[in-house]
């Protein structure tokens, strides 16, 4: 029962229409990309220690070239586009891009810090979704963002949820954070909006030589947290990750390879207009330009491949989907005597 209803959960996000596409994607081996992850600007008003995106690239897409790569990818059948960063909503012309979408009745998704929600509140108003960052209690998130940016991260998480906007907080576990996991699960229950939770890694790319061991996470400790999450999740709704994020996360760091459907209904555009199949690729290894190629040729040529180095929590349990592994989204397997421990 678990299991269906995690499963009907997942699919009510993603809406009627993704689901008919993805499975055409899928049965007849037709790439469509349905959901595009737009980095908008890599531009951020924080500088978190554990992210490596605070300053803009030196070619940036204009607006003009935003809305025709958006026209293009409705044309191709996208759905649904998350705005990321950076922070989107420090672009000045964000709320023309939302614009946009909302004109085409694409799906939007902000993933923001929360500071600028509240003066950017009109158009926040057109996301079917707004994933907030929170590190932890007021101390470890502002050790991490810097004083004062708790405050003003609920004070954007109040206003949105004021405004009917449906939120949901993130949190990246690190080696500063993880003891203050249980606090972050009822900080959320106090702000009425679910949490889910994904580790710290070196870089939010893959095969770089970042130093990340200021944050890195003990792997033990990690799984021990992960446990205690597949517990609380069978008491609460605030846990927003399905148990197929979180029993993926039981084999964190090792290689893992779960179903991909990277460059099958998604793909990720940088703020220079380069698309990649998965948004955590090393940037230097593919150079495919929607400026140069369009759209159709950009989303035609990139890659198609999964890896063992995924863990994105909301990546994963769509992926898990993709796949058709349903078991992943049962509670059954977690191992008993752990869970209790």
């Amino acid at each position: 029962m678990a299991m269906v209803s995690e499963i009907r959960d997942l699919l009510r996000t993603v809406g009627p229409k993704t689901i008919v596409a993805a499975a055409k994607a899928k049965v007849l081996k037709r790439p469509t990309p349905l959901q595009i992850v737009f980095e908008v600007t890599h531009l951020c008003n924080l500088a978190c220690d554990y992210c490596d995106r605070h300053t803009p690239l030196p070619n940036e897409l204009e607006l003009p070239e935003i809305v025709k790569v958006i026209r293009d990818f409705v044309d191709l059948g996208m759905v649904g586009m998350t705005l990321d960063g950076g922070d989107p909503l420090v672009r000045r012309d964000i709320g023309e891009i939302i614009d946009e979408l909302a004109r085409l009745e694409v799906r939007i998704v902000i993933n923001t810090n929360g500071v600028l929600i509240p003066t950017k509140l009109r158009s926040v108003k057109k996301a079917a979704l707004v994933n907030v960052s929170l590190d932890g209690p007021e101390a470890y998130h502002d050790s991490m963002r810097g004083i004062g940016s708790f405050e003003k991260a609920v004070r954007g998480i109040r206003a949105a949820r004021n405004a009917g906007v449906t939120v949901q907080l993130r949190c990246t576990v690190h080696k500063a954070n993880i003891r203050s996991v249980p606090e972050l699960l009822q900080l959320a229950e106090a702000l009425d909006s679910p949490i889910m939770f994904q580790p710290a890694l070196n870089s939010l790319f893959l095969d770089t030589d970042r130093d990340g061991s200021l944050w890195a996470l003990d792997a033990a400790e990690f799984r021990k947290t992960v446990l205690w999450l597949c517990d609380q999740k069978k008491r609460t709704k605030y846990v927003a990750n399905h148990y197929a994020s979180l029993k993926h996360y039981l084999s964190f760091p090792g290689f893992k390879e779960p179903p991909c459907s990277a460059g099958w209904i998604h793909a990720t555009l940088d703020p220079e207009g380069f698309l990649y199949h998965c948004g955590q690729v090393n940037r230097g290894s593919q150079r495919i330009s929607v400026r140069e190629l369009g759209a159709k040729t950009a989303f035609e040529r990139i890659a198609r491949y999964g890896c063992g180095e995924c863990w994105c929590a909301s990546l994963l349990d769509t992926n898990y989907i993709w796949g058709m592994s349903f078991g992943m989204f049962s509670p059954l397997g977690i191992p008993q005597a752990e869970r209790n421990s």
